[in-house]
């Protein structure tokens, strides 16, 4: 029997709040899983949560709760044209464990984050803000990073989150069909927006966040390209994946460029929302 989620939330087979937490995102370590490799690595690299630094666990079962809640119907500065929704604010654990995944190393929270949007997806099938499971296939496009900022993490991050959420909904029972298409790119240079106002980080984005050629975008694609190529073509539900809202300025451009294309963006999902 599946296991109900947080309250106001269906339960749904194959995923849960509940199973967020036991698959590695949260609780403790038990002797099950017990390994002398993981014990040796914690012994180089400490193991500590990527939320609140609490030793012994990688995502603890508190700061789960920080992506579990209501999602966040998120109201911009910039002209977004299309929805757009958070799972916490960027505060607390939620904004150190972001942080903690971008810039200081902490790359399974991948998995984490792929959990909990995977779960956002289907509260947002629950409130009608987007098509019923089955009705469409779910095409996720990550926003995309400069080449600066990928060469400094060493991987592309919201398409490493984006993959993550397609394993979780193809995993979940029943499978949902959904597909990574990197879609976008950003050319040219670009600023920090870090410190930069609403109208400054519109103005430093724009015309840089394109449309990638088509072959280029299937052939990037985790899936078999003539798989999400047969998904764009057919009524899907598009929603551009992102790390963190602040003006809207990155989410806007997203969606014009993918609009551009004549792709019609369902909305934009993000982690946290500044």
């Amino acid at each position: 029997m599946p296991e109900p989620g947080p309250p106001g939330e269906p339960a749904r087979p194959g995923r849960s709040h509940s199973d967020t937490v036991r698959r590695g995102e949260g609780g403790g370590k038990g002797r099950r899983g017990f390994t002398w490799g993981a014990a040796l690595a914690d012994l180089v690299v400490p193991l500590e949560c990527g939320g609140c630094g609490r030793p012994g666990e990688r995502w603890c079962a508190g700061c789960a709760e920080t992506l579990a809640g209501p999602l966040l119907r998120i109201r911009t500065r910039a002209d977004l044209t299309a929805p757009a929704w958070a799972l916490a604010r960027h505060t607390g654990a939620a904004a150190h464990a972001v942080s903690a995944y971008k810039d200081r190393g902490r790359a399974d929270l991948a998995r984490t984050f792929g959990a909990a949007l995977a779960v956002g997806i289907d509260r947002l099938r629950a409130a009608g803000e987007i098509a019923e499971a089955g009705e469409r296939p779910v095409v996720l496009v990550p926003a995309p990073a400069s080449a600066r900022a990928r060469r400094r993490r060493g991987f592309d991050h919201m398409r490493v989150v984006a993959d993550a959420v397609a394993a979780d909904l193809v995993g979940s029972v029943p499978p949902d069909t959904a597909a990574v298409a990197p879609l976008l790119e950003v050319r040219g240079r670009v600023r920090d927006a870090s410190g930069l106002g609403a109208q400054a980080r519109t103005d430093n984005l724009a015309g840089r966040i394109r449309r990638r050629p088509a072959d280029t975008a299937l052939r990037a694609s985790p899936g078999a390209p003539e798989t999400v190529a047969a998904l764009m073509c057919t009524p899907a539900t598009i929603l551009v994946v992102d790390d963190v809202v602040t003006t809207g300025a990155t989410a806007a451009a997203c969606v014009a460029a993918l609009g551009s294309g004549g792709l019609k963006v369902a909305g934009v999902l993000a982690l946290t929302a500044a």
